[in-house]
This record gives structure tokens, C-alpha cells and sequence, in this order.
């Protein structure tokens, strides 16, 4: 009973859907965190390479050349853990450095493990250093880490992952025998570290070298820190239209808001208002064989068939529904990638923003300035021959801008800032897309990205037209595999908790997917 009369049965119902969908939302975040796998930088074929700290998706490091922390923790900082001089022609020198301190933040959880980063001090005269990696033929020369513990015991780790970054080359090299510091080269070697809770004594780096190219050379150790653990942005604003609304129930009373689905209604196809839908798409409660956990309810099921390329072509377009087409907009949906998902032959694209009207700035149509734009998201090809990337998918945006004048194609902006850069399967994702059209004349156009409310891509500096007809036409709710090579199984996602909005909307409240740990 309220303190006003009885509650309306339409208002407790209300109430009690609400609260089913934020306990939904929350289970399944429960169940998709836990079973997320976690990215480590790796030797294999989606290695880092000096431009890319994988190279699934090109995600990109800050600088060329790889990121490092120093000893102070500062981003790119000259304080190394540890220092050694390695002289030429000494032979086969052991080189060792004590990087106990590294260690401890490591073991103490004080820093994410993601490596050692060797660099060279460069100074007049200064050489290359090449050392044995743990692919060498001679076992007794690879790299190890000796670490020995307040009780006496002692283990001996030999790298998970070791490689060098060649800025002469954009491929990974970790497959390679041998590890490479100099002033073209950083060198980065990551240890499992044991798990057990105990006391660090001391921890060594030990490397052997059979090479020593030009004069005396002095190697600095530090922390690799790549922008998947260093990123601290977050949303542009604090607080999003979502904050006040657990798992988005009333949503769509919000001012700001232009569109909200949830897909719950057996008619949500016709507040799209655009029919027939093409692809392989329907709104479902359950689907247990592709391990789906509902978010809030239900959900639009997208498959892409073997040997197809399109499971989901859906446009809202703003003409139908208001007087004018905007020009800034904010998008939300979380996307949840299933057991199937594995696009190892090829990327694709996902949804996104765009003003095509037919014309350009798709689908390999050039675009000019005046005949149309466009900004989906893309997925990358995941290698099938790397295990670091297994279940794991990584994202950019795919733009047709007016920079690219006359140029059939579009860009692609790596997400490479947010901590879950790189998505895995069975797990939802809260997804925020931004675009803000230039002035005509002037490269002022906005585009940003967030992951789980962590940005994951900002620029602020593009022409997305010339002209001023052209605006923010649709909504592109698209799911494409390619490029030319349809899709060599079948693939399936799932999408949820559609919003549109004039700002920034944000994970929903009492649900969505945090990071993984």
C-alpha cells in the first residue's frame, strides 16, 4: 500500500519488469565476466609489432616502437628498474639484471603483468645487441627469470612470450630465434608468474648473447605498458541518460532520447520503419546451444549463413520519424558475441552512423564530399593460428569520409584505448558511437567511441562532407562478413538495448558488462 492510495496493477507491473530485467541484466553479467578470456601480448601471429600491440585489428601502440612505464611510473619516463652494459667482444656474455622491483608490483598486483621492455640508452656510439629467445635451438641460452622467495625456494620461469619490435618492418617477429636491442629495436618478454601468495626475496632477468653489433651498449629494463593497461579515460561525461534508468526501463520517456529497443514487442520491426528487413535476424528469448544469457529479455538473434555475407541490413532512418536530419547523434546497443563467432577468414562490419542516401560512401563507392558518408564499425580477421586471439575480437571503425576524395574504400580507426579493446565471445559489451558532422569547409568533425563507457577511439579532426545536404540520414544496423570472402561457417551475435539519443547515454544502470579483471 502507498502512502497515496493503492499502486495501479499497470504501474506495479511496471515495477516488477524492471526489476526482472536489471536481475537479468546482472546475471549475465555474472556469467559472461567469468568466463571471459583475458589478451596477453603473445610471440604469435597476432604478435606485437613496432606499430601494433596486436596485430588482430592493428591495434596501435601510443608511440612507434612500443610503451613502456618507467620505475617512477610515468608513461614513456627515462627511470629504468634496472640497467646492464653489454661490451662487444666479450664472447657469449650472461647478462643479467635485477628486476626484483618489477616483480613485486607484478606478484602484488600492483601493476598488470604484461611484460618486460628492453631498451637500448642511446649514446654515441652504441651498438645492437642481439640475444637468444626462447625459440633458440640451444635450450641452454634462452631467457629466463629467476625469482627467489623469503622461505628459500627458488623457481626458474622461462618466457610465455618473447619478441622484438623492428620499426623497419610491420610484421611480428616473434617466432623468430633470436631477440634483438638497439637503437632500431625494444625487446619485450613476458612470465607467467606463480599464482601462490609469497614472500619475493629477489627476482633476475637472465639473456644470452652470441652477437654484439658496434660499440658498448647500455640496456635498460621496463615495464611494458600497453594502452589495454594504461588507459584511464573514461566517457566524456560523467553520467549518462542511462544512469537513472535500471536496465533502461523508461529509457524512451527521456527528452534526449529519439529511438529506445529492447526488442520485447513481437511488432518491434515496425517501429524501424524500414520493410522488408534483410538478413538472417530475429528477436529471441534463448539460444542455448550458442551459450546466449539474456541481458534484459529478449534479444535480436543475427546470423551470418556458410556461405553468405549479410546477416543483418536494418536502417532507421530519421526523415520517417522527424522534420530534419541531424547532425550530431549518440548511439548505444550491446552486442554479444556467440560460441560460433569466428571470423578467421576475413573482418567485416557491424553497425554504425551514416548519410549514404543511395549515392556513396559505401560498398566501395567513392565518396566526394556531396554524395554521401558513412562510419560503421568494423570487426577484424582473427587469426586461427594464434592462441592469444582465440574468442577474442577486436573492433575499428570502418568511415567513408571526404578526405578520402575519389578513393573507392574507407578508413579504419583501431579502438585501441579502452581496456576490453578486444571482445570475447559469450559476453555482452556496451558499445557508444558519437558523430558530430564538420562544418562544410572546415575538418571539425567529431567521431568517438566507447567500450563498457571507456573510450576506445576519439578523433576530432574530420571532414566527413563538403556540403551541407548532406546530414546524419540513418542508423545503419548492419552485420557484413568482408570484403569478398563470405562467411566460412555459420557466424552469429546477438544485439540488445537500442537507444539513440542528442547526448551521451551510457552503460546501463544495474547491468552491462564491466572489464574483465
Amino acid at each position: 500500500m502507498s502512502a497515496h492510495g493503492p499502486i495501479p496493477a499497470a504501474q506495479t507491473l511496471a515495477r516488477l519488469r524492471g526489476a526482472v530485467a536489471a536481475l537479468c541484466a546482472l546475471l549475465a553479467t555474472a556469467a559472461s565476466a567469468s568466463d571471459a578470456p583475458s589478451f596477453q601480448l603473445s610471440d604469435d601471429a597476432a604478435g606485437p609489432s613496432c606499430l601494433f600491440f596486436t596485430t588482430m585489428g592493428q591495434l596501435r601502440w601510443q608511440r612507434r616502437g612500443g610503451d613502456w612505464a618507467d620505475a617512477k611510473g610515468t608513461l614513456g619516463g627515462p627511470v629504468p628498474y634496472a640497467s646492464q652494459v653489454v661490451r662487444p667482444g666479450q664472447g657469449r656474455p650472461f647478462v643479467e639484471w635485477d628486476v626484483t622491483a618489477l616483480a613485486r608490483e607484478w606478484i602484488e598486483g600492483k601493476q598488470p603483468n604484461s611484460g618486460v621492455f628492453l631498451r637500448l640508452r642511446e649514446a654515441p656510439g652504441s651498438g645492437t645487441v642481439i640475444f637468444h629467445s626462447r625459440e633458440s635451438p640451444d635450450a641452454s641460452a634462452r631467457p629466463s627469470l629467476k625469482l627467489k622467495w623469503a622461505d628459500g625456494s627458488t623457481d626458474r620461469l622461462a618466457p610465455s612470450a618473447d619478441t622484438y619490435l623492428d620499426c623497419s618492418t610491420v610484421y611480428s617477429l616473434g617466432q623468430r630465434p633470436e631477440l634483438r636491442v638497439g637503437a632500431q629495436y625494444g625487446a619485450i618478454l613476458r612470465f607467467e608468474l606463480p599464482k601462490a601468495a609469497r614472500a619475493l626475496s629477489s627476482a633476475t632477468l637472465y639473456l644470452t648473447s652470441d652477437r654484439q653489433q658496434g660499440g658498448l651498449s647500455t640496456l635498460d629494463v621496463f615495464r611494458a605498458s600497453p594502452p589495454f593497461v594504461t588507459s584511464t579515460a573514461g566517457p566524456s561525461h560523467p553520467q549518462g541518460l542511462a544512469a537513472n534508468h535500471p536496465a533502461d526501463e523508461g529509457i524512451a520517456d527521456e527528452p534526449d532520447v529519439l529511438f529506445a529497443e529492447g526488442f520485447d514487442s513481437w511488432l518491434w520491426p515496425l517501429r524501424w520503419r524500414d520493410l522488408p528487413m534483410r538478413g538472417g535476424a530475429a528477436a529471441i528469448g534463448d539460444d542455448p546451444a550458442n551459450g546466449f544469457v539474456p541481458l534484459a529479455g529478449r534479444a535480436l538473434r543475427v546470423r551470418i549463413a556458410k556461405g553468405s555475407h549479410l546477416g543483418l541490413d536494418l536502417r532507421y532512418y530519421f526523415s520517417r520519424h522527424f522534420t530534419s536530419e541531424p547532425e550530431e547523434i549518440f548511439l548505444r546497443y550491446y552486442i554479444r558475441f556467440a560460441n560460433d563467432w569466428n571470423p578467421w577468414l576475413q573482418g567485416g562490419k557491424l553497425p554504425g552512423i551514416a548519410g549514404t542516401y543511395g549515392r556513396g560512401g559505401w560498398g566501395m563507392r567513392p565518396t566526394d564530399g556531396h554524395n554521401g558518408w558513412s562510419a560503421r564499425t568494423g570487426f577484424a580477421r582473427r587469426p586461427a593460428e594464434s592462441q592469444a586471439v582465440a574468442g577474442l575480437t577486436a573492433l575499428a571503425s570502418y568511415v567513408y569520409h571526404a578526405g578520402l576524395s575519389g578513393i573507392a574504400g574507407g578508413d579504419l580507426w583501431d579502438w585501441n584505448l579502452a581496456p576490453s579493446s578486444l571482445l570475447a565471445n559469450n559476453r555482452w559489451y556496451c558499445i557508444e558511437q558519437h558523430l558530430k558532422l564538420n562544418q562544410p569547409g572546415r575538418s571539425d568533425g567529431l567521431y568517438e567511441a566507447w567500450i563498457d563507457g571507456a573510450l576506445a577511439v576519439r578523433r576530432t579532426d574530420v571532414a566527413f562532407r563538403r556540403s551541407p545536404d548532406l546530414k546524419i540520414e540513418t542508423i545503419w544496423f548492419n552485420v557484413y562478413h568482408g570484403g569478398q570472402q563470405p562467411a566460412p561457417q555459420d557466424m552469429t551475435l546477438y544485439v540488445d538495448q537500442v537507444v539513440v539519443a542528442r547526448r551521451y547515454i551510457g552503460p546501463m544502470a544495474g547491468g552491462g558488462s564491466p572489464n574483465p579483471p
